[in-house]
């Protein structure tokens, strides 16, 4: 590792121009790699039939809105001189699209500026997390700012409410026959392992004291386990991916519970999209077993039009890969077999579902009657069906697709019209947005 410079000038350290020939003549280095294996080419892929379904088209369309949600964030210095400090932007959208408005300007020779304005309607909310070195009102470490700041985001969403209530309502079952107490797997104060924390401990603002050895505040957001992957001295850089991929989700479970709350029917003329899988990655992984609970019963009871939609990755390139082996209209479901052969390295004979700890859907690839191929994760019962799985395993498929292929977009490769709209108008850019916010930070400090 090359020392660093304080002052702005170029590091005195020099790398070696010639040390890279004892890499290369290291028989254990070339044993090494020679013994690794990568994805294979399309010559060498063959696709199982069984896998391969036709999309139906639906002659009427449920789904009479759709709602879109995406996140950004950027992380500024506050403080360059050392010890340097660092905070963190996010900003998330919510954008509801009228699908008659699509309907409309999708038979128009040129769309107007005023055409689009008028079909979306967007829903921003913003937080700001200290990352490296930086109390937030006087807590003594960087871990408790970080809870802190995650918790009062939920309490006060921009939009006035409150984001807590839904997770009470999704943890503890709400929506169904309550269970009494959820195990969080270390306390945030004093870590004690192995906290119950009960429904009804909770005061108004879902603060629990249910630790029976220290009696400290527990934030009812301490169950996502964040604070466990921030390091005091290192930072909280590990957790920024994790936290815009679980405000994502929970800003659109949010919403599902507000649409049954006011009137549940509502929910069949609903599509839910979200940038990336229907997943729930690093600490927060533990969210997705009651995030299932809650998709398998509104599918029984409600109805649930979710999907996710993949931008970037492995899947997105394999997609691409195999675009001339599926016909327009075609949908691969992926097993195990088909992941870890053509995707990800791993044994394809491995009874262990994919990704069974953290995705409480299953992926697919769908290639559009217009040629575009889509990566699309969709909720199912139960991660066993990653084995082997068939098209009933996954609920109301035909009308989303069928959507998401009339919300085409050539704004990216493969986009589609509410998600590409939500980042365009959401993302924060490295220039000028962070140059901006950096000098905004700087002269708000004391």
């Amino acid at each position: 590792m090359a020392y660093s410079s304080r002052n702005g000038k170029r590091p005195e350290e020099l790398a070696s121009k010639s040390s890279h020939s004892h890499v290369i003549n290291d028989e254990a280095v070339k044993t090494f790699i020679s013994n690794c294996e990568y994805p294979k080419g399309i010559e060498e892929i063959t696709l199982d039939p069984t896998l391969i379904v036709k999309i139906n088209y639906p002659e009427i369309n449920p789904i009479q809105y759709i709602i879109a949600m995406d996140g950004g964030y950027t992380t500024v210095p506050v403080k360059k001189t050392f010890p340097s400090s660092l905070i963190t932007f996010f900003q998330f959208g919510e954008l509801l699209l009228n699908v008659k408005d699509l309907d409309s300007i999708s038979t128009m020779p040129f769309i107007s500026r005023e055409s689009m304005s008028r079909i979306k309607e967007l829903e921003r909310s913003k937080l700001v997390l200290p990352t490296k070195n930086v109390s937030y009102k006087k807590n003594m470490t960087l871990t408790h700012s970080v809870r802190r700041s995650i918790y009062e985001f939920f309490k006060n969403k921009d939009d006035g409410s409150n984001l807590l209530v839904t997770v009470h309502w999704l943890i503890f079952e709400l929506y169904n026959t309550p269970i009494d107490n959820y195990s969080l797997s270390r306390c945030p104060n004093c870590d004690e392992k192995n906290i119950v924390l009960n429904r009804d401990d909770f005061d108004s603002n879902y603060i629990s004291r249910s630790c029976t050895v220290c009696n400290s505040e527990i934030y009812i957001t301490d169950i996502f386990r964040l604070q466990e992957a921030v390091d005091d001295e290192l930072g909280a850089g590990g957790i920024l991916g994790y936290l815009t991929n679980l405000i994502e989700q929970m800003n659109i479970i949010h919403t599902i519970r507000n649409i049954k709350n006011l009137k549940s029917e509502l929910l069949n003329h609903f599509l839910f999209i979200k940038d990336g899988p229907l997943a729930f990655f690093g600490q927060t992984a533990n969210m997705h077993d009651p995030v299932r609970k809650l998709c398998n019963y509104l599918f029984k009871n409600n109805n649930l039009y979710l999907a996710g939609l993949e931008k970037s990755g492995a899947f997105v390139e394999h997609a691409d890969e195999i675009k001339n082996l599926l016909k327009p209209g075609e949908a691969l479901l992926l097993n195990n077999k088909h992941i870890y052969t053509y995707i990800l390295p791993n044994d394809p004979d491995t009874p262990d579902p994919y990704a069974r700890t953290s995705y409480y859907s299953a992926k697919l690839i769908f290639k559009s009657s217009d040629d575009r191929m889509y990566v699309i994760t969709v909720p199912v019962e139960n991660e066993n069906i990653v084995l082997n799985p068939q098209k009933s395993d996954f609920i109301n498929l035909d009308v989303m697709l069928w959507n998401i292929e009339k919300l085409r977009c050539d704004m990216y490769d493969n986009a589609i019209v509410p998600v590409a709209l939500a980042n365009k108008l959401i993302s924060l850019s490295n220039h000028p947005s962070s140059t901006i916010l950096e000098k905004f930070a700087k002269s708000l400090i004391k």
